[in-house]
């Protein structure tokens, strides 16, 4: 009887632990909005971020919040690069991949780290009623450029 008890706990346990690292992989870029060519604020900030990630900051320039030929560019070979269609719209497709390469510390606090960068990563930080990123060299953890989405 006992046995059965302490695996009774043990399974409530380890689906708790399932549901909650399940919580943090559900966070990150889900519910982003669908950005294409012309849009301009914050969530472009993140996207720009993110392909410095990818290894995209070459074609992206510089990390201003406006949506141009770079930034589509820099997206159309991140999505050419990781087996996306490749149409320069940053979509659920596009958040979802970019998801798959982040390392999640909690659901608030999370790292975009991928192989197609040997120089950046991107760290967010959600607190309250903010976001912010991180855009930091890999070898030093130091910050580069930082921000809010909102």
């Amino acid at each position: 009887m006992k046995n059965k008890k302490i695996l009774s706990i043990g399974s409530l346990l380890l689906t708790g632990s399932l549901l909650v690292s399940g919580m943090a992989a559900a966070a990150g870029f889900n519910g982003w909005p669908t950005l294409s060519q012309g849009a301009s604020g914050g969530y472009v900030r993140g996207l720009q971020a993110n392909l410095y990630s990818f290894g995209q900051q070459s074609s992206v320039g510089s990390i201003d919040g406006n949506f141009g030929a770079g930034t589509r560019n820099g997206l159309i070979n991140m999505q050419n690069s990781t087996g996306l269609t490749s149409d320069g719209v940053a979509g659920s497709g596009t958040w979802n991949t970019m998801n798959s390469y982040s390392i999640f510390e909690t659901q608030y606090n999370w790292i975009v780290h991928t192989p197609f960068s040997t120089t950046y990563q991107t760290s967010y930080s959600e607190s309250g009623s903010s976001l912010q990123y991180r855009l930091m060299y890999k070898n030093t953890s130091t910050t580069v450029q930082s921000g809010y989405i909102y």
